[in-house]
């Protein structure tokens, strides 16, 4: 087979996680299966929630934290298969792989072939605060005529990838989210102090909603109670882009 017949076999892998598959609009048919390609992290810096919740919003803030994450997903996968000379088809058939941590918060990193079988899913986290990537894979030939994994493009997977159980398509949507009779719950806190960061720092460049003179304002509704508005600007990687969102968001929270 010639080099490009290779590189094509090695782009297009049957299968690399014979366990679980995924579509668009589902999670993995399981996530607790012994086959999947599981990036299982040895040490717990804090609870499991609050990690994943910490690299969620890590990846939202900003061109150059979102790229410290992206890379530090893109090296554990690199790393792994070319330390153990391996095939991606030998991904998901039982073996442990690498943790990945990013600032002392350790989290899963697990791989599945999607529902098509055409191309492969990283999840980053679990089922509450999770990244989920769609994976391009490029790979050279080696001086010892072997083909090594060289890097690995990511791009986000908005209506799979979840802040406080809510996808990323819903919880950042163009336009405005209004949550203010909703009930203060701890479930909703991750997004909700994203949203605060992202209007006080605009990391991703100015953006003040219509009809408003702030990106964050607090206003009194009833004693102990205020109603938040903060609008965002909100940008995720996607083939080989950056697109945003603009969200002006509004929920309850307790205030003097």
């Amino acid at each position: 087979m010639n080099k490009i017949g290779i590189l094509a076999a090695f782009l297009f892998l049957p299968a690399i996680v014979n366990a679980s598959t995924m579509n668009e609009s589902e999670q993995p048919n399981s996530l607790n299966s012994p086959k999947k390609a599981s990036f299982t992290s040895t040490t717990t810096a804090l609870s499991e929630t609050s990690a994943t919740c910490y690299v969620v919003s890590e990846y939202y803030k900003g061109a150059r934290r979102q790229k410290v994450v992206s890379n530090q997903i893109e090296s554990r996968i690199i790393d792994h298969v070319n330390a153990k000379d391996l095939n991606l088809n030998d991904l998901g058939k039982g073996e442990e792989l690498t943790g990945l941590e990013i600032d002392g918060h350790s989290v899963d990193l697990n791989v599945y072939r999607d529902l098509s079988g055409e191309s492969s899913i990283a999840i980053v986290g679990d089922a509450e605060n999770r990244l989920v990537f769609r994976l391009g894979f490029l790979s050279e030939l080696s001086t010892n005529h072997k083909y090594k994994l060289n890097s690995v493009a990511l791009s986000l997977k908005r209506g799979m990838s979840k802040i406080d159980g809510m996808t990323h398509a819903l919880a950042f949507m163009d336009g405005e989210i209004d949550e203010t009779t909703n009930t203060i719950a701890d479930d909703e806190q991750c997004r909700r102090e994203l949203a605060k960061k992202q209007a006080k720092n605009q990391y991703w460049g100015a953006y003040i909603g219509p009809g408003l003179d702030s990106s964050n304002i607090l206003d009194t509704i009833s004693p102990g109670i205020c109603k938040r508005t903060v609008s965002m600007r909100t940008c995720y990687a996607s083939n080989g882009q950056t697109p945003c969102t603009e969200t002006v968001y509004a929920f309850p929270e307790r205030c003097d």
